[in-house]
Order: structure tokens, then sequence, then C-alpha cells
């Protein structure tokens, strides 16, 4: 072909194929082309939505919040008449109080208090004993989303003041 000129080609369409000057391209490949592209394109996104789609988070916080012991987890009960400590937090590790339940069998209303060691006051209920049938009592029961920190070497002290106060503690240990 001699320079400056350019390649001229025809195009003849019909029913079923269609023509070229290089060959005939039916109408049927084109299709299969495409049924193809369109079904690998569904493939890819929906591997794709599949990778990006979340799945539901279990447990305790995580990272530096949580220890990395076997089981970050501990519990105590039992009951109290005086100021009692219900456990001292350990010398590497601060515990977080995230569930508590405190109630009285008494027939009088009661206040009781948790207390750190160095003074410092976590709260205080006010709760009614059920020792008579006359007496509908009352009892404290919180499950808290971030809990109450105790920290390392502190003492948790439960102030029943002046009755019998039984108390079941739970939480997590926790990096100071």
């Amino acid at each position: 072909m001699p320079s400056g000129q350019g390649v001229q080609s025809t195009v003849c369409t019909t029913r079923a194929n269609m023509w070229h000057a290089f060959g005939v391209i039916t109408l049927e490949d084109a299709m299969q082309t495409s049924r193809f592209q369109l079904g690998l394109i569904a493939f890819l996104a929906a591997g794709f939505g599949h990778t990006l789609s979340s799945s539901d988070a279990v447990g305790y916080p995580a990272g530096a919040a949580v220890s990395l012991g076997t089981n970050p987890l501990w519990t105590y009960g039992g009951q109290a008449s005086s100021n009692s400590t219900i456990f001292t937090a350990p010398a590497d590790k601060d515990m977080v109080l995230t569930d508590l339940s405190l109630s009285t069998d008494t027939d009088s209303e009661t206040s009781p208090a948790l207390i750190l060691g160095d003074g410092t006051e976590l709260g205080y209920w006010v709760i009614n004993g059920s020792r008579y049938a006359s007496h509908s009592g009352t009892s404290v029961n919180m499950s808290m989303t971030s809990g109450i920190r105790i920290p390392q070497g502190q003492r948790l002290m439960l102030h029943p003041n002046g009755t019998t106060v039984r108390y079941s503690f739970a939480g997590y240990y926790a990096q100071p």
C-alpha cells in the first residue's frame, strides 16, 4: 500500500450476519462475549461485596483496654454487714466493674456505698429490705456499658451502712 493512503473497509449488515472486509462476524458471537462480560462483572461485584460486608463484633472492648490474659473476666459475690474490702486490684492491672447487684433482706432501708481504698466514693444506692411480707423490697441490678474502673493496686470496699447487704460484682481486667 502506498504511503499516505488509509485502509478502507466496508461493513455490510444483514439480519443474521455482519459482513466486514476481513471476515464475517455473527451477531451470536457478539452476544456471547457480552454475556460472558456481564457474568464476570456480576461475579466480581458479588465477591467484592462479600469481602466488604461486616461481621458482628463479639466480646469485650478490644485493644489496650483488655488484658492479654487467658481469662480477662472476674466475679465476686457474698454478703457484708460491716465495711468490707471486696477485692484489691492487681499491681499490674486495672479492674473494670461492669455488672453489680445489691440487695438486703432486712425490714428497713439501707444505702450501701462502693468506695476505693483511697476514700474515693464510686457509687451510692438506696435499697429497701424485704424480710417481711408487708415489704416489697428493692434491689439494685446494673449492667453498665463502660463500667467503673478500679485502678491497679486499689481496694474496692463495700460500706453497707448498718445492715447486711448481699452483693454480686462482675467485670474484666484492663491495662492501666
